[in-house]
């Protein structure tokens, strides 16, 4: 009989480890999520020309862009700006530029004035 009990309480701690697990697999799924929808604040800017004497990060192009776009843009609405990838020597080809916004609101105002990007020079 003791066996038994023995055995009966090795699976019950093992039940209460299992919903342990699960509750912790469960919160991290959800701080994931979270982080996810952070990333999703990011911009990728692609066929923005770069400067070849200038070490361009992209910020210079970015407050460009918004002044054309008539968008207020201030340095603290931006978490981060940078070429994507590598310099190329000859530059065939620019890299696009990333910008991760602080606001949702500001990255929501360049998105809905994507189509005026075309029509501005350089």
């Amino acid at each position: 009989m003791v066996e038994y009990e023995n055995k009966l309480n090795q699976l019950e701690e093992k039940e209460q480890l299992s919903d342990e697990m699960v509750q912790k697999t469960n919160l991290l799924v959800f701080q994931l999520d979270r982080q996810e929808q952070y990333i999703r604040e990011n911009i990728l800017i692609c066929g923005l020309e770069e400067d070849e004497e200038d070490n361009d990060d992209g910020e210079k192009v970015l407050f460009k862009i918004a002044d054309e776009l008539q968008i207020d843009l201030e340095d603290n609405a931006i978490q981060r700006v940078h070429r994507q990838g590598q310099k190329r020597r000859n530059n065939e080809k620019p890299r696009p530029i990333i910008t991760r916004f602080v606001s949702y609101k500001k990255r929501n105002e360049f998105l809905t004035n994507k189509r005026e990007l075309k029509n501005i020079e350089g």
